[in-house]
């Protein structure tokens, strides 16, 4: 079984460094049969992947993807990938000692098609009191669902996700509207829906661990509004109004307010958690409305001819989604020496 690491990048040779400084450790270079796949989207090769492709000819390869959008760069990286299994993740995060092994055992043994492997995250100054542990941290890539190999219900997160080579054959490739370089985000959940459809199988495995570093400048409150919002543009491609567009508009001028007045209240009340939830409500309707908005103005529904799931295999997911977080709310943050 052979596994390809693969990882999409643009504007940001420090992180990316780091990154693959983690996954060239002693015990990954230990490991036979796998690879790195770097592919730098609508930016000249830098000279991090020249250094790394003659320190580890063996081990690593880069590509550069002229067209922008982070899920064209993902879909060259499948094309050209050696491995049965790939593994997905982004080039700002750190995996753990035995990644590669870990990877090995969980598919050397489970006949899952694909895994949500464990994201911590490390916030600089400490977990941020708003922030909690359930969708919010969800939407920052934390997951972790316990210690032990379960069926996952909810959808893949592209900071940590392994899929094997075979799925992708029938369902294709990432969406390019989505993610970055297009609505910002959700094309890892797209694809998760369509691996679904497709029958396939999802498991969680804890011990496939990435860490997430987020500086105190980077996670903030004002991103996870602007994330919620990207999030509402990507559920416009499945979610379709239930009354007409200027009705809708008016709904979400009056959510809005009413979110507003409700997270002033748990800020005065001190729950921030709460407060910020109440504000991301509103902006995750502000984006469905918006994305309707570009749909009525000529802006494609279609997600490049890729098969859409009805609604009702959407509104299972999403609940699914949100019983996961459930699950993490309650759980402690655990950092492994």
């Amino acid at each position: 079984m052979f596994i390809t690491v693969i990882i999409c990048t643009r504007n940001r040779a420090d992180s990316l460094r780091q990154t693959l400084e983690a996954l060239f450790c002693s015990s990954n270079l230990a490991a036979p049969d796998w690879e790195v796949l770097v592919v730098e989207n609508a930016d000249h090769a830098s000279g991090v992947c020249f250094e790394f492709q003659q320190k580890f000819p063996n081990h690593f390869r880069f590509l550069t993807e002229p067209k922008v959008g982070k899920s064209n760069a993902l879909n060259t990286a499948i094309r050209a990938a050696k491995g049965h299994v790939l593994a997905f993740t982004d080039d700002d995060v750190l995996c753990e000692p035995h990644y590669i092994q870990s990877i090995q055992t969980v598919f050397g043994s489970n006949l899952a098609d694909a895994a949500q492997g464990r994201v911590l995250l490390d916030c600089e100054g400490g977990w941020p009191e708003w922030l909690g542990r359930g969708n919010l941290a969800m939407m920052a890539n934390f997951r972790d669902y316990g210690d032990e190999i379960i069926n996952l219900e909810g959808t893949l997160c592209g900071a940590n996700m392994v899929v094997r080579a075979e799925v992708f054959e029938k369902v294709g490739g990432f969406a390019p509207e989505l993610g970055p370089g297009g609505l910002g985000m959700w094309e890892d959940t797209e694809i998760s829906l369509r691996i679904r459809e497709a029958g396939f199988g999802i498991i969680y495995a804890p011990q496939i661990l990435m860490r997430h570093p987020w500086s105190r400048r980077r996670l903030t409150k004002a991103f996870l509004r602007s994330r919620y919002f990207g999030e509402g543009q990507a559920q416009g491609y499945y979610t379709p109004l239930p009354v007409p567009l200027w009705r809708f508009g008016v709904y979400v001028i009056k959510e809005t307010i009413v979110q507003e007045c409700a997270a002033i209240w748990n800020l005065c009340a001190g729950r921030p958690e709460k407060a910020l939830a109440c504000q991301c409500a509103a902006r995750s309707q502000a984006g469905l409305f918006w994305q309707h908005w570009r749909f009525k103005r000529g802006v494609r529904r279609e997600l490049c001819g890729v098969p859409v799931v009805t609604d009702e295999q959407v509104a299972g997911i999403l609940n699914a989604v949100n019983s996961a977080s459930d699950v993490a709310a309650g759980r402690e943050i655990r950092l492994k020496d």
